[in-house]
């Protein structure tokens, strides 16, 4: 029987589900419960990891340490920190894409409405004493977002927008048009495609192709008052090209819920440039997923993407490990 090794955290909420979902399909090991003494065992005899990837649980000479081991199953859908130079090449990589549809289309539907009504500005307003009922905000009804991006999140978001009486545009690697965008297109259509958005909403992953990809061409090719919101990876967005770009346009508007360095513990910030002066700037601390239920909806297309390989199926968000390999950070 497969031994499946789980080096994440297991409360309750994901014990729950493994209980539901193992069927005796496979032998489960959670590290965190085995005394010292048999950690070098679990490693070295597991099929299947089970892993958020951040922090320590992956060792750095995994290869060594698991020479067993066939398949990496995260729980967390971007796959950009993982350390793919200390995977061997045969492993089977896959992220949990889809997991988080709901959680993260909600908050960049929040961030964009936000943005788009200037509802932190009007808040601090108010809170100093000013009742300014001319000042004006964008509208959403007719307006165009580009959603870069159309896996599970983008086609949420998309979705989410059409609703609202936007027209769409989807930006995927197909190029075509995915249901409910009107027009599709590539990375390579934006320059023609940018001037045009009046919203452009990040929800793709970061890769070799998409590390700084927002930078002072692409801002300069956008509305002076268009609205950025990135739900992605902070490094799809040269952080100095933006923070330039918010001083020097004051109508434009970011929203912002992924960042370049994250502080440790709960205190500090997570940027270099002081976007915390700026007042054009929404901003929540990568807390998208934390929602009722996330964990839970996350554990189990963990473990029916694990059961599908362990079944001999094609497993779901394989990984093109090349395409992260040199974004991934060094151990």
């Amino acid at each position: 029987m497969a031994r499946v090794l789980f080096a994440c955290r297991m409360d309750a909420e994901p014990r729950a589900v493994l209980a539901e979902k193992n069927a005796n399909a496979f032998e489960a090991v959670i590290l965190a419960d085995l005394p010292e003494s048999e950690v070098a065992a679990a490693w070295s005899t597991a099929d299947v990891l089970v892993t958020t990837g951040f922090g320590r649980e992956i060792p750095a000479d995994l290869a060594a340490r698991a020479p067993r081991l066939r398949m990496v199953q995260t729980l967390v859908a971007g796959v950009d920190h993982l350390p793919y130079r200390s995977f061997p090449r045969f492993l089977v990589v896959c992220g949990n894409a889809g997991a988080y549809n709901v959680s993260v289309g909600e908050h960049a539907l929040a961030l964009l409405l936000a943005a788009a009504k200037d509802i932190p500005q009007r808040t601090r307003e108010i809170a100093s004493g000013v009742f300014d009922q001319s000042a004006r905000s964008k509208a959403l009804a007719g307006a165009t977002v580009l959603v870069l991006g159309m896996g599970g999140i983008g086609t949420y978001v998309a979705r989410a927008c059409k609703a609202l009486g936007m027209h769409v545009v989807g930006v995927g690697r197909s190029g075509t048009v995915v249901p409910p965008a009107d027009e599709g297109g590539r990375l390579d259509d934006l320059p023609r495609l940018l001037p045009h958005a009046d919203y452009v909403v990040l929800a793709l992953p970061l890769t070799a192709r998409t590390l700084g990809l927002v930078n002072r061409t692409f801002l300069a090719a956008m509305k002076e008052g268009a609205v950025l919101v990135n739900v992605a990876r902070g490094k799809i967005v040269d952080e100095d090209d933006l923070y330039e770009h918010l001083r020097s346009h004051p109508e434009f508007r970011a929203a912002l819920d992924v960042w370049w360095v994250y502080p440790d513990g709960d205190r500090g910030h997570p940027f270099h440039r002081p976007f915390h002066e700026l007042p054009n700037v929404v901003m929540t601390p990568h807390n998208a997923n934390a929602i009722p239920g996330q964990r839970r909806w996350a554990m189990e297309a963990a473990l029916n993407n694990v059961l599908r390989y362990l079944n001999g199926e094609t497993p779901r968000n394989v990984v093109n490990v090349p395409d992260y390999d040199s974004v991934a950070e060094p151990r």
